[in-house]
Parts: structure tokens; C-alpha cells; sequence
């Protein structure tokens, strides 16, 4: 059957995918609205902490709004298997700029500050984030999925390029601005960058999401299913959609399911690890201070942006067989930070053997994801990619506060040198535990 829109599923050269401008809007657009995302993260942070004395208190607001993005993300998948992509990233990322705006003028007239706006601000983002998390991590597979593995996976490297690129920045630019401006300054920054990205997005051109087909349906289109006596039925609701996907993992697709939970045991590890330990270790238990901790923290930042490069150029070499590798990798980079307390250094050596163990760990982490999630999106059907992205970034999202909140237990408790003597084992156990999966993955 002929498309009625021949200009937008033709397939172009697979070199000339990542240089088209339907690929090149998509990035940018996502740069643009991680960049505005994190401005508005270390403003807030920054603001609360100067009004409360307690980065804590944000801390405890951002682990809270994290539930609506859990529990809404798989109807954010639904959402993004049904209608246009590029609508719903348009819309939200409009959504996204208004809410900060009348957060700004409630702010501005006469208001103040006031945990209770910042808290709904930050919860009705997280809302967004739900449903468009699953959009951006669908719309890329539409995009490249007819050119193959390698040119996949140098598609998501170049965006892990530019999402480490443009979270990086913030860290770097948000306290010079925030110094010298203020917290307006800094909502006009996120507020610009998000309807930025709406208008960029507004130019993308993509095809409607093909819907899969039900109880022996031929073709399908965005609101009605037409079987093979041309009998519509009705739309599945989002329910039996989201059954459905939980029936291709557990049924069709047994690997990618055991994949996702292997991905997010090891995130628990390596995300928990990262956001409490290295901050725990060089301001509690060497006792730097933030200038010292600041630099350092760049540094692991720059490593990340590196690791993106690295990936990039190794992209068609990553084959799914070889994540274990990945993971052993990060394994052996927690490492230097048990040599660093099991003998007896100075602090200035301790602490560049953990910024060089979180150096490597961010890389190899780099590694982990350039394999993981195109191997899950080209093994899934269009029909279904959203929601399957959605419940990996679900799983994702779980792990790390559940990883925050066991790792804050533990460096209170216990040494750094068991901690991370004990980190190390536990990824390399799992690993070796699920090695046959990945020498086997696509055995059904």
C-alpha cells in the first residue's frame, strides 16, 4: 500500500541519517531542553538552599516528584505509541516553558519565595518529564530503525554527546549567573530554552506511530483498527496497552525484559554510588571544601562528555555481546576508591584516586548505555516502542533514589574501603551471573 506521506518514511543513505535535518532538529531540541531542565534544577537548588540553609529540604522534594514521572512515565508511553511525537514534544516542552513562567510572575508579584510554588513547579514538570521521556526515546528509533544497528547506536551516542555537553554547562555557568543575576535571570534562561525547543521541534517532520495490530487486524491508523473483514473495533485503552507490552516482554521478547532488570540492578550500584559517595568522600571524609569539590566535580563531568565522545567512535564495535565487558569495566573503576583508603596516602592522593575511580566508572556507565538501549529499541516494534522505553525509563528512575537512600545508610555506617570493595563485588557478581543472557540474547 502506497504511504500518503511518501516524503517522510522514504529511507535516505544510512551516512546521511545523522546529518539530516529531521535528526539534527531532534538533538537540538533535546539539548536545548536537558540544558533549560538543568538550569532551572540548580537555580531552585541554589534559591532553597539560600532561603532555607538546607539543600536537603530540595533534595526531598526532587526524590518526591519523582513518583508522578514512575507511576505516569508507562501512560506517557501509551501516549507516544498513539499520536503524533511530534506534537506531544512540541506541547510539552510549551507546557514546560508556561508553568515556569507563571511560576516566575508568582514569584514576582509581591509573593516571594515559597517552597510550596517551587514544589508544584517541580512536580508538574515531573509530570511532563513522564510523558515525554518516552516520546524523545521512541522518536529516535522512527527515525534511524531502517538504517541498521551501527547507524543506531551512533545516533544515540550523538546524543548522549550533547545531553552530557548540555548538563555539563549548568554546573559550570549556573553559579557565575546566579551570583551575578539572581533567580530571574536564571527562570528566563530555563523559561527561553524550553520554548526554544518547542519551535525547533515544531519543524521535525514525522510520521504518525504505526499502531499495532489487534485480534487479526490488518491496518491500522491513529483511531480506528480495521480488521481483515474491514470491521473497526475499538481503541485498546491504555490498560490493555500497556498489557500488551508487558505480554511482548514476558512472552516475545524475554531477554530485553532481562536485560532491563539487569541495567537497573546495575544503575542501583552505580547511580546510588555516584550521587551520595563521591560527595560524601571528598567533603565528609577528606574534608575539602567546595571550590575543591566543585573542580573535582567538573572533571568527572568532563570524563562524561568524553566517554560520549568515545563511545561515538566506537559505536559499530559495540554489539550487545560484548556489555558484560562494560560491566566489568565499571567493576574494576570502583576500585581506586578502596585503594585510596586502604593505605595510607595523603588527602590530595585519595582524592585524585576517586576522582580517577569516577572518571572511569562514568565512561564505562557511557559504554553500558550506548549497547543497552539501542539493542532494546531495535528489537521492539515501532507499535510498541514507547511504551517498552517507558518502562525502562521507569526502572531506571526507581533505582536511583532506592540506590540514593541505601548508599546514604551505608556511608554513615560503614567504611568507604568496604563500600567500595563491596560495590565492585556485587556488579561483578551480577554480571557473571548473567553473562550466558548476553552471549544468547537473541535465542528465543
Amino acid at each position: 500500500m502506497t504511504s500518503p506521506h511518501p516524503h517522510l518514511n522514504s529511507s535516505p543513505a544510512p551516512h546521511s541519517l545523522l546529518t539530516s535535518r529531521n535528526f539534527i532538529l531532534l538533538v537540538a531540541g533535546q539539548g536545548l531542553s536537558l540544558f533549560a531542565n538543568t538550569m532551572l534544577r540548580f537555580a531552585m537548588s541554589m534559591w532553597v538552599l539560600d532561603k532555607t540553609g538546607s539543600v536537603s529540604t530540595f533534595a526531598s522534594m526532587l526524590a518526591t516528584a519523582v513518583v508522578p514521572t514512575i507511576l505516569l512515565s508507562p501512560f506517557g508511553g501509551v501516549l507516544a505509541d498513539r499520536i503524533s511525537r511530534r506534537t506531544i514534544m512540541v506541547a510539552l516542552d510549551a507546557l514546560s516553558g508556561t508553568f515556569i513562567v507563571l511560576a516566575a510572575v508568582w514569584f514576582a508579584a509581591g509573593n516571594g519565595f515559597s517552597m510550596v510554588a517551587v514544589s508544584a513547579l517541580m512536580v508538574s514538570l515531573s509530570v511532563l518529564s513522564a510523558f515525554e521521556t518516552p516520546t524523545v526515546q521512541a522518536a529516535l528509533p522512527q527515525l534511524l530503525r531502517d538504517s541498521g544497528k551501527t547507524t543506531m547506536r551512533r545516533g544515540m551516542a550523538i546524543v548522549n554527546q550533547v545531553q552530557q555537553l548540555t548538563s555539563l554547562l549548568p554546573s559550570f555557568a549556573g553559579g557565575v549567573l546566579y551570583a551575578a543575576f539572581g533567580i530571574r535571570m536564571m527562570l528566563i534562561i530555563s523559561i527561553t530554552g524550553f520554548y526554544a525547543t518547542a519551535i525547533l521541534e515544531c519543524f521535525l517532520r514525522l510520521a504518525p506511530p504505526r499502531r499495532a495490530a489487534h485480534d487479526g487486524a490488518a491496518t491500522t491508523n491513529a483511531s480506528t483498527i480495521t480488521t481483515d473483514e474491514d470491521a473497526p473495533t475499538a481503541m485498546p485503552t491504555p490498560i490493555e496497552d500497556i498489557k500488551e507490552a508487558l505480554h511482548f516482554l514476558a512472552r516475545k521478547q524475554p531477554n530485553i525484559l532481562k536485560l532491563m532488570l539487569f541495567a537497573t540492578a546495575v544503575n542501583f550500584f552505580v547511580n546510588g554510588n555516584s550521587s551520595v559517595g563521591f560527595t560524601y568522600m571528598v567533603r565528609a571524609t577528606l574534608g575539602f571544601n567546595a571550590n575543591v569539590y566543585g573542580i573535582s566535580e567538573g572533571i568527572v563531568g568532563i570524563a562524561g562528555v568524553a566517554g560520549a565522545f568515545i563511545t561515538g567512535a566506537l559505536a559499530s564495535k559495540l554489539i550487545i555481546e560484548r556489555f558484560p565487558v562494560a560491566c566489568y569495566a565499571i567493576a574494576v573503576c570502583v576500585l581506586p576508591c578502596a585503594v585510596a583508603f586502604a593505605a595510607p596516602f595523603n588527602d590530595w592522593t585519595r582524592l585524585a584516586l576517586i576522582v580517577a575511580s569516577f572518571c572511569g566508572m562514568i565512561i564505562a556507565a557511557s559504554f553500558t548505555t550506548i549497547i543497552a538501549i539501542p539493542a532494546i529499541q531495535m528489537r521492539t516494534p515501532e507499535a510498541l516502542t514507547g511504551k517498552v522505553m517507558a518502562m525502562v525509563s521507569s526502572l531506571s528512575i526507581c533505582a536511583m533514589p532506592l540506590g540514593q537512600m541505601a548508599y546514604g545508610w551505608a556511608y554513615d555506617h560503614v567504611s568507604p574501603l568496604w563500600i567500595a570493595l563491596a560495590t565492585a563485588a556485587a556488579i561483578a557478581a551480577l554480571t557473571f551471573r548473567a553473562r550466558s543472557l548476553f552471549a544468547h540474547f537473541d535465542a528465543l
